[in-house]
């Protein structure tokens, strides 16, 4: 029985891509969209050129903000209320604690959220994913996890979390399918339906 979605926030619930590349290339100008997708492959944590310095990072989370504030891009809006009714929701996210709560009240969408998981609960999302299963009392097959990035695949796979790609973020259909998840969809209003499709598979 599917009892939980979990949500990485970066492309999928928050359309943060282009953005991101153009506030890491204010730090990095030699980064290209490509070299940037690239990144995401892994844990980005452990990627040489997505470390950040203490003053990169302030000014990085205020030039997000900054942004984020004006477009407020949530695909999912209208649909996360009903999946709460129904489901436990989550965020794990490699995005600090503060800038995704941050991100959230401007859609007014913290409160849905069981819990949200940033880098500062954990650099790794098997880690994460981990703590959800122990403290919710969750199987992994009890979840599904929607994401854009074949490293965020990768990482569900190590736990047995089953994974949707989504296509509007980080990496195409094809990258993603690297990882093998159980679907790819490239439409926001493939959402609702493939969460019925898990329930009777």
């Amino acid at each position: 029985m599917l009892k939980a979605i979990i949500f990485d926030f970066d492309g999928v619930l928050g359309d943060t891509w282009a953005m991101n590349l153009e506030v890491c290339q204010i730090f990095k100008p030699h980064l290209t969209e490509e070299s940037f997708r690239n990144n995401h492959n892994g844990n980005i944590y452990n990627v040489k050129d997505m470390h950040f310095n203490k003053e990169e990072e302030q000014i990085h989370g205020r030039e997000m903000k900054k942004r984020f504030e004006e477009k407020h891009l949530f695909p999912f809006k209208k649909d996360l209320p009903k999946l709460n009714e129904d489901y436990k929701l989550f965020i794990v996210s490699s995005t600090s604690e503060q800038s995704l709560e941050t991100y959230l009240s401007f859609g007014e969408l913290m409160p849905l959220f069981s819990e949200v998981m940033g880098k500062y609960a954990h650099t790794s999302k098997v880690v994460k994913f981990q703590m959800i299963f122990e403290k919710y009392n969750l199987k992994p097959e009890e979840c599904l996890f929607f994401t854009d990035t074949l490293g965020d695949i990768r990482e569900a796979n190590e736990v047995g979390l089953p994974v949707v790609g989504v296509t509007w973020g980080y990496h195409d259909f094809y990258t993603l399918q690297k990882g093998e998840p159980w679907k790819i969809i490239s439409e926001f209003e493939e959402l609702l339906p493939t969460i019925e499709e898990y329930k009777v598979k």
